[in-house]
């Protein structure tokens, strides 16, 4: 059973309509990416590892290389890199942060901070 994701629904002051859809069988991740994210699994929790690849879904096939390999320096060294797309940098961003968690060098305040730059 897959966990229930956090909603923007669930924030809402107004009620509105939530379409559900699941695209996911509709996508993959591309071989060589794939093959990094096996990296990537031996220094995360198996579920941050199933979160990581899912966050993979939807890019194309050079975007998901990449982005596999910027996960797998940030596991492996706590080294950040950034693509210029901004939608790449927010999953990639949300990604550094669960990994940081867990390898417990996140500062709660600074990732507050971070948040609210996306809503400005």
């Amino acid at each position: 059973m897959k966990k229930k994701r956090f909603a923007l629904s669930d924030c809402l002051t107004e009620d509105v309509k939530v379409i559900e859809q699941d695209l996911s069988y509709e996508h993959s991740i591309e071989g060589v990416a794939m093959s990094i994210m096996e990296i990537v699994e031996d220094k995360v929790s198996p579920e941050l590892f199933d979160m990581l690849k899912d966050m993979l879904l939807g890019f194309n096939d050079a975007m998901q290389l990449e982005m596999a390999d910027d996960l797998l320096d940030f596991a492996h060294g706590h080294v950040i890199h950034t693509t210029g797309c901004p939608s790449a940098d927010y999953v990639l961003d949300m990604c550094y942060a669960y990994i940081a968690a867990e390898h417990g060098i996140l500062d709660g305040e600074a990732i507050q901070n971070m948040l609210n730059h996306y809503k400005d």
